[in-house]
């Protein structure tokens, strides 16, 4: 077998023209240059993988999403065509390979926005607020927004058990958009100044009334999006006196909202259902008289945006003021065509766009980045304990390497296929490629073995030790996964060790 030295390293390249196309090419190791100074190379080890990394393929040129990691020169043709074929970055984390930046050491575990790719990256960072928060400054770079060359340092004293790093891979980022949504969007009124959905840079108004939901009707569209379930996280959260008159959530599969509803005392206001439900959905609405209705679509599937608007206009006894933020797409790869009618019916009915980014800005702006990410650490950490409650739902689907089925390239082709269910998550970690993982991406692998008369799935917590990686099995289920045929006699407790070269 190879050292870990001489293995190609595999990057995960999609075609710009259609983001269907897509395939995993191996590229020479390079002789690397030496670094200049507050320069680092990270190989990423853990990413996750959402419906946001279709929109980032769809709006690469645009928004300059394919300028973050370009295809690198000595990758095989016809892939080496930057043009034509680019890299879709992910979040997760990455551990530094070598290091000229005062403060950030080799070894060191750094999150942020990375290449779906198993070769070493190089940044140029520079210090930001709080400590250990970094900034990308690459020229490349600068046309990105701000938030995706953020990048933050984990310390030894904050580091996670895998679990939790896996759904910080997976969901913090769209979370991120649902709190600030619920927290400064739509603020608790009298809590603090509202932010357009664009942020302040976009220089356009966004009165306390226009952000104020005490008499409104909330409804959102694409309600199991991993967006939609944080905005909803939050605003079960507030004082009932300060919150909607109702909440409608529009979703394939309702149960489960309602339920987790319920258990939050909002059952009685907050209704959750299918789309083949609007007219149940826009009587209820009309029954509770509100004078505005905020639409949030975090995704609705084709018409069902159109049909409520058209159901609330035909049937209200008075003209609601609605305002429709349009927050996240469906997923699937959009045509051209696609792409057009969906910018004309964002004009034609009045959508207004949301941008993460830019509420972040004026957020770090008003407060102070200190602040600022002190409060999103600590609820982020809240959801994190409570997510069993937020998201009973929700399961992490576990993968192995960058290519192949159980890979970045088999979770590629689900999510260009509408394939991922809303309760399923993909992330990815790095271990050896022949190892196989316990999520889509590239990856450190849950072990397989025959346990009274069957396969099963063992969930492990990792550590690092040296050259090595740890195992400590700690939930065995009956589940079978993919390779886990060989006896190993695991028990619950048991320990292994596996070797990254």
């Amino acid at each position: 077998m190879q050292s870990a030295a001489t293995n190609p390293d595999m990057i995960h390249v999609v075609c710009k023209a259609d983001n269907r196309q897509h395939a995993v090419v191996s590229i020479p190791p390079s002789v690397d240059q030496k670094l200049s100074s507050s320069s680092l190379r990270a190989r990423p080890v853990l990413l996750g993988l959402t419906s946001n990394n279709l929109s980032y393929a769809r709006g690469g040129d645009v928004l300059h999403w394919w300028k973050t990691y370009p295809v690198p020169p000595n990758a095989p043709s016809p892939y080496n065509d930057q043009s034509l074929w680019g890299i879709v970055p992910a979040w997760g984390y990455a551990t530094v390979t070598e290091s000229n930046v005062p403060g950030i050491s080799r070894d060191s575990l750094l999150w942020g926005y990375w290449p779906t790719s198993t070769s070493p990256t190089l940044l140029r960072l520079e210090p930001s607020e709080p400590e250990g928060h970094w900034v990308e400054v690459s020229s490349h770079r600068q046309q990105l927004m701000p938030i995706y060359n953020r990048y933050e340092q984990i310390h030894s004293d904050e580091e996670e058990e895998l679990d939790e790093r896996a759904w910080t891979a997976l969901f913090q980022g769209m979370w991120l958009a649902g709190y600030l949504l619920s927290e400064y969007v739509f603020p608790d009124p009298g809590a603090r100044e509202p932010v357009h959905p664009l942020g302040a840079a976009s220089k356009l108004p966004w009165s306390s009334d226009e952000a104020d939901l005490s008499s409104a009707f909330v409804v959102v569209l694409g309600a199991s999006t991993k967006v939609a379930r944080s905005f909803t996280w939050c605003l079960f959260d507030w004082p009932r006196a300060s919150g909607p008159l109702g909440l409608v959530q529009f979703t394939s599969s309702p149960g489960v909202l309602q339920e987790v509803a319920d258990r939050e005392g909002w059952g009685d206001v907050s209704k959750a259902f299918a789309y083949t439900e609007i007219d149940q959905a826009t009587g209820w609405i009309e029954g509770l008289q509100p004078t505005k209705v905020v639409i949030i679509d975090c995704g609705a599937r084709e018409n069902v945006l159109s049909q409520i608007c058209q159901n609330l206009q035909e049937s209200a006894p008075r003209p609601y003021k609605t305002v429709i933020l349009h927050v996240g797409s469906q997923q699937k790869v959009y045509t051209t065509e696609e792409v057009q009618e969906a910018r004309a019916a964002m004009q034609s009915l009045g959508k207004i766009q949301y941008n993460t980014s830019g509420i972040q800005d004026t957020i770090i702006d008003r407060e102070g980045a200190a602040t600022y990410f002190g409060k999103v650490s600590r609820r982020w950490k809240g959801w994190l304990a409570d997510r069993g409650s937020a998201i009973p739902d929700m399961r992490l689907v576990w993968g192995q390497g960058i290519e192949g089925e159980d890979g970045i390239y088999g979770g590629w082709e689900r999510l260009s296929n509408g394939e991922v269910r809303p309760e399923e998550g993909l992330s990815g970690s790095r271990a050896r490629p022949e190892v196989m993982c316990p999520f889509y991406g590239i990856g450190i692998p849950p072990l397989g073995a025959n346990h009274e008369g069957g396969p099963v799935r063992a969930t492990a917590i990792i550590a690092q030790e040296g050259e090595e990686l740890i195992f400590a099995v700690t939930n065995l289920s009956s589940e079978p996964s993919a390779g886990a045929g060989a006896s190993t006699g695991l028990v619950e407790g048991s320990q292994c060790r596996i070797p990254l070269n």
